[in-house]
């Protein structure tokens, strides 16, 4: 991807949230600025594209979180006037719901996708914990798939059941394959206006990804990760996607700073713009 100073030139609209409020597990706050290091590592995208990107820096942390949340709503709902795709780099999976509110203030029929090793309906870990769980009600959602779980809770599981949300174990995604996965995606999502990719970190194995605060094995490797990345853009109606919870403090030679860098920019070039 190729960076670009004014909006009119630009395919994509990226920002960063580095915020740490809202969790006790701190460290996220330094994942945007660690993962931009990285991006420019990379030229053209694995299949030669090049989309153009504006940088719009970081949306900082509030002296509360309240406050911060209704800034980051505040700020996507600017960037979405500008009428491009947007990229996020958190922060914790906090992040998520006021965006997915500034993406209900454009679309009315909105479709989720939740790459993550964990339902995240959690009451007891609210916001970030529970950020699907908040998503669920905000009207304009009328779908959402969780996709890479792994490890959850009986209320969560409960939860998803009766809720009817759809989800996909990541032992079913290995077994399926992406190819396959996707199908069922494109079915279910067909009758969106918009939709929106929220990736937790932790989806990923942690023997690719250790730079988080939740270390759950069995999960999809980078490659089959980078892969599914690369599908998920060229879906219909793709308005945006947040990459959370990578963790720096915890990371192995910077591993999962890169393969976030890696990720964001093969969403970025495949998009259909």
């Amino acid at each position: 991807m190729e960076f670009v100073s004014k909006p009119e030139e630009a395919n994509v609209i990226l920002f960063g949230a580095p915020i740490d409020q809202g969790t006790e597990n701190h460290g996220c706050i330094d994942a945007p600025s660690k993962v931009r290091e990285f991006i420019d590592n990379f030229f053209l995208s694995e299949k030669a594209t090049v989309n153009n990107i504006l940088d719009k820096g970081d949306i900082v942390e509030e002296k509360n979180f309240e406050q911060t949340m209704d800034k980051l709503f505040n700020k996507t709902v600017e960037f979405l006037k500008m009428g491009k795709p947007i990229v996020c780099i958190g922060g914790n999976h906090s992040i998520t719901l006021p965006i997915v509110q500034a993406l209900s203030r454009f679309y009315y029929n909105i479709g989720v996708i939740h790459l993550d090793a964990h339902p995240d309906c959690q009451i007891d870990y609210y916001p970030y914990g529970d950020v699907i769980g908040a998503i669920f009600h905000v009207p304009e959602v009328k779908k959402i798939i969780s996709i890479g779980l792994r490890n959850w809770s009986k209320n969560e599981y409960q939860f998803l059941m009766e809720n009817k949300i759809q989800f996909i174990t990541a032992s079913e995604l290995v077994e399926k394959g992406n190819s396959n996965i996707m199908r069922i995606i494109e079915d279910s999502l067909k009758k969106c206006d918009c939709v929106y990719i929220t990736f937790d970190i932790d989806f990923v194995d942690p023997a690719f990804a250790p730079g988080t605060g939740w270390l759950e094995p069995g999960g999809p490797s980078s490659r089959q990760t980078i892969d599914l990345l690369q599908k998920l853009a060229q879906l219909t109606n793709v308005k945006g996607m947040d990459l959370v919870e990578v963790n720096p403090k915890h990371d192995i030679n910077n591993m999962t700073s890169v393969l976030a860098a890696k990720s964001i920019f093969e969403f970025v070039d495949s998009l259909k713009i």
